[in-house]
């Protein structure tokens, strides 16, 4: 004997409840009868690193540029001009030598300063993070020494052109001493 679901006179069946009983009748089992196991999850473990400084690797140096006016005027004014640009370039010189001491200094004190906190180290990530330091610092210092031999060369170059014209204008300057105006 078959029984049919809706025997009573008055019901009424709204299309979402179709809907509803349909889907019952369609779906072999109920969503809320299953059991969900929960799974073991994996434990999730973050691990900090430290941030490494990057020294001056971002800009790249770029080496002196010679920027030498020209002289308007007579030769004498010339030959006083380049007296001036010769005082200039052994000024240059001298403090570019200076800095440059002054600079491998400072890189030499920072490299004892880790290699000295380096020897009471444990943890592995902050030795290798000292050792990234030191190794940067020894790569600035050698850095460092080729921008500072570059820059005494092109000085000295500079310094040498001047000293030749500084002659050579000088020379010409006494042959004519005795035209100057004014003395």
């Amino acid at each position: 004997m078959v029984k049919l679901k809706d025997q009573k006179p008055y019901s009424f069946v709204f299309p979402t409840e179709e809907y509803e009983k349909k889907e019952e009748i369609s779906m072999p089992f109920r969503p809320e009868r299953i059991e969900y196991r929960e799974r073991e999850r994996p434990r999730e473990i973050t691990i900090e690193r430290r941030t490494v400084h990057k020294m001056l690797r971002e800009e790249e140096l770029e080496p002196l540029r010679k920027v030498s006016p020209k002289v308007i005027g007579n030769l004498f004014d010339r030959v006083e001009f380049l007296r001036q640009r010769i005082t200039e370039t052994r000024t240059a010189l001298e403090t570019r030598k200076k800095l440059h001491e002054e600079l491998m200094n400072e890189i030499e004190a920072d490299i004892r300063d880790k290699q000295s906190m380096l020897a009471g180290l444990s943890n592995i990530d902050d030795v290798r993070d000292f050792k990234l330091d030191i190794s940067t610092l020894r790569m600035e210092k050698r850095r460092e020494c080729i921008q500072f031999w570059r820059d005494v060369f092109q000085l000295s170059t500079e310094l040498r052109e001047l000293m030749e014209q500084y002659e050579t204008e000088s020379k010409i300057a006494n042959l004519f001493k005795d035209l100057q105006p004014g003395v």
